[in-house]
């Protein structure tokens, strides 16, 4: 899960837990709210999610970081501490095409994120400000300047797609991809923003980078870097409503919604999954599939089987008796959403406390072990869906296959990014003292990911 906000404001601050609790004590006392106690076991407390301060504490820790009282009443806890930190700029950027050119350039000097940007009362106006920009698209204006050769879009067009194809299936590690993929995402984006263009090679530029923020968010998410995969998934919906690109700005919606079952609030999940409902007059099968698959596993994290096996069944008579008729939808992206719902099944079961239902679902998609082929192909999020056959393997006390699945985990893209070796680390933790998994842990030491 994501970590708290308050931690990155406190770190921004250079203060210990004791030392901002006393300055949220000061402050507090100063602004005529009264004395409180400075203790650094509340500030651990608000960061951990355990417990939430007092109004008059949140009006004190606003005025430490320059936030307007009105924010903080209308956003609510923790959601108005987003506007604290400089994400404030790349959830500001006005709904246009040069807004999501600026969220572009901001990404690029972007900086690895435990939490995320925009959750809550944000999250939705964020969805409502999507949905009104894509019901009325503004079209980017021509350009004076260098004209961009043609013969340079068709290369970016083709790397574009040769990155798609790779991160849908290949050996590459997720590390190379992404860097690659950031490197013309930045390309485009500078293209955009110093070239000369008509209105047409402007929207196909646009196209190009909504598709390349997207696949910095896949790849990040695969790497286990959550946060800094929504920022990715923000920025290409921007671009992709920036082109009037309602499908591909459904598709950015799906992902996003994916994020935040992962690393945020099931019901903000279950929030962009009804945007992206609200916006088309039609969805087309593959992409309701893989909504009503979100929106499964949304409603086991809420503890509600029932509603989740009634998406679940939804989904997959969507893939059963409607995709055939999907022409939008090659073989490709079919067996990516039979996964998908294989995978949304077996992690609902996992929600549900029911390890056992859950584990035949894992086993369809990776086999038994490591000498079993595995259904999904060799793609740079596999060793993080591998995680989840993890967790099922634990709850039901098999180390050893745990520790299987984690060494095929490091097979598939060689040393685990950090974020992605944490999370392995944590689950591997309260066996530390097995001969078996000290021996994993020496595999398990945390490589860098791609700088950002």
């Amino acid at each position: 899960m994501a970590q708290h906000p308050l931690t990155l404001l406190r770190n921004s601050v250079g203060l210990s837990h004791r030392d901002y609790a006393q300055l949220v004590a000061d402050t507090h006392h100063a602004l005529g709210f009264g004395r409180i106690h400075a203790r650094r076991e509340k500030v651990s407390r608000w960061e951990s999610g355990r417990a939430i301060p007092a109004l008059t504490a949140q009006l004190a820790m606003a005025h430490v970081h320059g936030v307007d009282e009105e924010d903080v009443l209308r956003r609510g806890w923790p959601h108005w501490l987003h506007l604290a930190t400089d994400d404030a700029a790349l959830v500001n950027q006005p709904w246009t095409p040069q807004g999501a050119i600026d969220s572009a350039e901001q990404l690029a000097g972007a900086q690895p994120r435990s939490y995320l940007a925009v959750t809550g009362p944000g999250l939705h106006a964020q969805l409502r400000a999507a949905l009104l920009a894509l019901a009325d698209p503004k079209l980017l204006p021509a350009r004076e300047g260098p004209p961009v050769p043609s013969e340079a879009l068709t290369c970016i067009e083709s790397r574009t797609q040769s990155l798609e194809a790779q991160e849908a299936g290949s050996h590459s590690t997720p590390m190379a991809l992404l860097y690659a993929t950031r490197t013309e995402l930045q390309l485009i984006t500078t293209l955009l923003n110093h070239s000369g263009y008509g209105s047409a090679t402007g929207a196909r530029l646009l196209g190009l980078a909504a598709r390349t923020a997207r696949l910095c968010s896949c790849l990040s998410t695969g790497l286990g870097e959550v946060a800094i995969a929504e920022r990715y998934a923000l920025t290409a919906i921007r671009m992709a409503v920036a082109t009037g690109g309602r499908h591909q700005a459904l598709i950015c919606l799906a992902d996003l919604a994916g994020i935040h079952l992962v690393a945020g609030d099931p019901r903000d999940a279950l929030s962009v999954i009804h945007a992206a409902r609200t916006a088309p007059r039609h969805l087309v099968p593959h992409l309701a599939a893989t909504l009503r698959s979100w929106e499964a596993l949304a409603l086991a994290r809420l503890g509600e089987p029932t509603g989740s096996a009634q998406a679940m069944n939804q989904a997959g008579r969507i893939l059963a008796t409607e995709l055939e008729e999907d022409v939008t939808c090659d073989q490709s992206t079919r067996s990516i959403n039979e996964m998908r719902l294989a995978l949304c099944t077996g992690i609902s079961w996992l929600h549900l406390d029911r390890p056992k239902q859950a584990l035949p679902s894992f086993i369809t998609l990776f086999g038994e072990d490591a000498s079993v082929p595995s259904r999904v192909p060799p793609c740079p999020v596999t060793a993080a869906a591998l995680l989840y056959m993890v967790d099922v393997q634990l709850s039901l006390g098999e180390l050893d296959a745990a520790a299987r699945s984690t060494h095929r985990a490091i097979a598939l893209v060689g040393d685990l990014p950090t974020a992605l070796a944490q999370q392995y680390h944590q689950r591997f933790a309260p066996y530390e003292n097995e001969p078996l998994v000290k021996n994993l842990f020496a595999y398990l030491t945390p490589q860098p990911s791609s700088p950002w």
